[in-house]
This record gives C-alpha cells, structure tokens and sequence, in this order.
C-alpha cells in the first residue's frame, strides 16, 4: 500500500516546482497523488498546511543536505562551502532551466505575505544561514578564515545564491551561477 500523505507531499512538490503555489490548484494535486479530497484533508487542514508541511519538509531535507558538506572534515572550509554551491548549482535547475528549489520558486510568492507558509519559509532560511554562519565561525578561531560578520556573509550568500539561481532561470544563461560561485570564493578569502 502506497503512503498517501507522501504521494501528495510528493505530487505537490512537482506541481508547485512547475506552477508556483497560487497557481497549483487543490484536485491537481490530489488528482497526481491518485487521492481524494476526504483523503487530502484527513492530512492536512487545508492547502496553507499542505504548504507548510511541504516547505517544512524541504528544509529538513536541505538542512541535511547542507550539514553533510559543512561537516565534511576531509575538506577545508573553504573547500566544504564551494562544494555545497556547487552542489546548489547542480541541483536547483534543471538542464533546461527549471527551478528544482521550493525556496527559489516561492521566494517571490511568499514575500511579504504574512501567513504561515511565509513564516516557515523565513524560519528555514533563517537556519540555513545560521548553520552557514556557524561554520564561518569556528573557521575564523581555527584561522581559515577573518570574517567580520558571519551571519551577514552567510546571508549575502544566500541571498546571492537565491536570486543567480532565479536569474539562470530566467535568463537561461549558467554563468551567472558561475559568476556567484566566483563572488561567494572571493568572499571567503
């Protein structure tokens, strides 16, 4: 028996990474995931939650994602942060340009919009700076690095990294994303 609430979850991260949250509509989402509406909402409480669900669950795979290269200590920092925007480069787009990242296809959307999708949304970014941050850190008492401000490095980057990525989209053009891999090493130096 397949897991429901995942199908949907899953079904809802394709639709939403196609078509923006606005413009996903309820029953597509259970029509993809072979559902009913009694059975989305046995699960969720409405789309909000739906939306909240999936973006927390995005976080938490990207939270991961993001710890297994910061901890890397095969690597030096430096190398550990190029690797995980390398990996952001590889895995936010696809070949022919579509955005693969919740974040980068709802920043827009969410912006500004105060409810609790928008809220998640800044909760998780908020964490993926800070473990960024962290890293800055302990590089800077290890003497890697001299970072006057972690956290505001961390999200320069972040922000940078969010908006080249939405830039290669629209523009179509991958050396924009190279560009902010060259200004995110210049920065650590």
């Amino acid at each position: 028996m397949k897991d429901l609430r995942q199908a949907m979850l899953n079904a809802g991260f394709k639709l939403i990474n196609e078509h923006g949250f606005a413009g996903v509509g309820l029953m597509k989402i259970i029509n993809e995931a072979e559902g009913t509406k009694g059975s989305f909402y046995h699960y969720f409480k409405s789309k909000e939650h739906f939306g909240e669900i999936l973006l927390n669950d995005y976080f938490e795979e990207h939270l991961a994602k993001l710890q297994t290269f910061l901890n890397d200590e095969s690597m030096s920092r430096k190398a550990r942060v190029e690797a995980y925007f390398e990996f952001w480069g590889e895995s936010k787009l696809s070949r022919d340009f579509h955005i693969k990242c919740l974040v980068v296809k709802l920043a827009g959307e969410m912006a500004g919009t105060p409810n609790k999708m928008q809220l998640t949304m800044a909760d998780g970014v908020e964490k993926i700076i800070q473990c960024m941050a962290e890293l800055f850190i302990e590089g800077n008492e290890a003497g890697e690095f001299s970072i006057a401000d972690p956290i505001s490095l961390s999200r320069t980057l972040f922000s940078l990294w969010l908006g080249a990525t939405l830039m290669t989209a629209m523009l179509r053009n991958r050396s924009i994303l190279d560009n902010a891999m060259t200004e995110t090493l210049t920065a650590l130096k």
